[in-house]
């Protein structure tokens, strides 16, 4: 049983939107994208994966109607999108208690969602839902306090200035938490990363995940390629010197492995300049003038001719312009008692004895 699920984070409030779906086409797919931006509006930005779900035209035309833009992280990169990839895990550990069960994940999903949403986030010490709305949901496995209807304000103005001002304190220290956890998080990851230093002109091999049968005894790296273009520290623009591949995007520096391999030599495809004959044909050439005054005078400069590489192979001629007895239309002549008349093509040919051969021919002015 497949299991389609179209998932979304906030990267503020670490929201996470579930929507199941029958398939994962692009017109399902820019489906629940408008379902979700028509329940919480329309967000600056849309990242996601190079998937053909999302680099599709249909889903660029819905991004550029709304007026968002659309970036994409770089392939086999997963912890380009961590936050969402972290939901994905505990969203499917939850499912997993419920279908061992026999129920249905589609009518789970909601609740599995609305349990994440509710739970406190150990990097921005808050829950997305009271990030979203400044209070916590009201159910009884959550701790609540009601207000009472002494704390109700009276007018709507002074209860959104209240409330403005307690969203405000929430929102500064969720980004105080969410700056501080970054910079753990990088510390973290920056032991783990790769070390490579490389420049424009470096030769390197790229990473790739074999699929299909035997894909075990396939190799793991590709190339070498060629660094045309670094964009950032962790992005690198390729090219495959043999031009049989082409990367239009950028690879990320951790699925590549410097190549040694040495600059190519031009030195054999250059022809020799023969100084010393150059300089004998000059002389001669001068020493031959008739005029004195000439010789007198220095001579310009000899541009010696581009090198050029003759092919050795020898080819073969047909069967039939091997034979040595072999003669051609216009060197037959027959001569009769009114006129010579002119052999115009030879029709057949057979072999007469040791030395010589019977042509059955066609004269000129014969009809065909």
């Amino acid at each position: 049983m497949e299991i389609h699920v179209f998932t979304a984070v906030d990267m503020f409030t670490k929201l996470l939107f579930a929507y199941p779906l029958r398939n994962k086409d692009a017109i399902t797919v820019c489906e629940a994208i408008y379902r979700m931006f028509t329940t919480y509006g329309v967000c600056q930005t849309l990242i996601s994966d190079r998937g053909s779900e999302f680099t599709n035209k249909c889903t660029a035309e819905l991004c550029k109607l709304l007026e968002v833009t659309q970036e994409f992280t770089p392939a086999f990169a997963h912890h380009c999108l961590g936050a969402c990839e972290r939901q994905h895990r505990t969203l499917a550990e939850r499912l997993t208690t419920h279908v061992l069960k026999g129920k249905s994940w589609e009518n789970e999903l909601h609740s599995v969602t609305f349990s994440m949403n509710s739970s406190v986030n150990n990097s921005i010490d808050f829950s997305p839902f009271e990030i979203l709305y400044g209070k916590r949901p009201n159910f009884p496995l959550i701790q609540y306090n009601s207000a009472s209807f002494k704390d109700i304000p009276v007018d709507m103005r002074t209860y959104f200035q209240e409330l403005t001002c307690k969203l405000n304190t929430i929102h500064e220290i969720v980004s105080n938490n969410a700056i501080a956890s970054g910079l753990q998080m990088e510390e973290k990851e920056n032991l783990k990363t790769n070390n490579l230093k490389l420049s424009i002109g470096d030769y390197v091999y790229l990473q790739r995940e074999p699929t299909g049968v035997g894909r075990k005894f396939q190799p793991i790296f590709d190339g070498p390629y060629v660094v045309i273009n670094i964009p950032s520290s962790h992005l690198i623009k390729l090219r495959d010197p043999t031009r049989k591949r082409k990367l239009s995007d950028p690879v990320h520096i951790n699925r590549l492995k410097i190549a040694h391999i040495p600059a190519p030599d031009p030195a054999h495809c250059l022809a020799p300049l023969n100084i010393e004959s150059t300089e004998t044909e000059e002389s001669e050439t001068l020493s031959s003038s008739k005029n004195d005054d000439i010789d007198n005078q220095p001579s310009d400069t000899i541009v010696s001719e581009p090198y050029v590489r003759r092919s050795k192979r020898k080819f073969n001629k047909p069967l039939l312009f091997r034979d040595e007895n072999f003669v051609t239309a216009n060197d037959i002549e027959s001569s009769t008692d009114a006129k010579s008349e002119k052999v115009k093509r030879i029709l057949a040919k057979k072999k007469n004895g040791n030395q010589s051969f019977l042509y059955l021919v066609q004269l000129v002015g014969e009809p065909s």
